[in-house]
């Protein structure tokens, strides 16, 4: 066995140690492509440095086609996909603000009790009401909600209107009730 053979043989093992000590597929395309290349180490001798050559053009192309080839479908039947946690049920409710919350300044709002930092593309005065719309890290991202669409949050109804007569309308004895 021939000094290229061997290292092609550890480089295959290696990277298939390493592909199975790891959750996701890190080597396993440079595993393939040394696999390749040892194969083509026991078909092509040294001849003078020309297998050597032979055999790193086959390794890196077997590897970039194959990281080329499959990586998009791995990631396909890995899924990837975000692990809800706990915050994100916040989003889609509705919080007051405590403190303005600007474009340029992150503020604060009271979700169910808790007092969290928010932000927002529009003005939003303290004692409105905002959605939650996502969450990044800890801070809320909220957008305005009119007033008056809040159960419970209803403005309070106006009064009647009185004219000046009726305020100043003073009650007197009618001049038959007075004899």
């Amino acid at each position: 066995m021939e000094i290229a053979q061997i290292v092609w043989l550890v480089l295959v093992v290696v990277f298939v140690i390493l592909e199975a000590s790891t959750a996701t597929l890190v080597s396993v395309w440079f595993a393939a492509g040394a696999l390749v290349a040892l194969l083509i180490s026991l078909l092509l001798p040294w001849n003078g440095g020309i297998g050597l050559i032979v055999q790193v053009a086959a390794f890196l192309v077997v590897s970039g086609l194959a990281l080329l080839a499959l990586r998009p479908l791995a990631r396909k039947l890995m899924g990837t996909q975000k692990v809800p946690t706990n915050a994100d049920a916040n989003i889609g409710k509705l919080a007051q603000v405590v403190i303005d919350v600007l474009p340029e300044r992150i503020g604060r709002v009271v979700l169910e009790g808790l007092e969290w930092a928010a932000k927002s593309n529009a003005v939003l005065p303290a004692g409105s009401w905002c959605k939650v719309l996502a969450i990044e890290g800890a801070k809320l991202i909220v957008a305005p909600v009119p007033p008056g669409t809040v159960a419970g949050t209803q403005p309070a109804p106006a009064k009647p209107k009185t004219t000046q007569a009726e305020v100043f309308e003073v009650d007197t004895p009618n001049e038959e009730e007075g004899k």
